[in-house]
């Protein structure tokens, strides 16, 4: 947490998901390298992820 908001927020199907310190890291981790990995003319502040599935990703495809 970084004054008083939550850093990572995990939303499966429109209800938050609690993530426990490991999971939570490693995907914050994750994204954040990815990101800096693009080299973006300005230092990310704020990232945003939403993944919407279709019907084959869903079945595990």
């Amino acid at each position: 947490m970084i004054f008083g908001m939550e850093e990572v927020v995990l939303e499966v199907n429109g209800k938050k998901v609690r993530l426990k310190d490991f999971p939570l890291r490693a995907l914050k981790g994750t994204i954040v390298g990815f990101v800096r990995s693009l080299n973006l003319e300005e230092e990310p502040k704020e990232i945003q992820v939403k993944i919407i599935l279709n019907e084959e990703d869903s079945r595990g495809s």
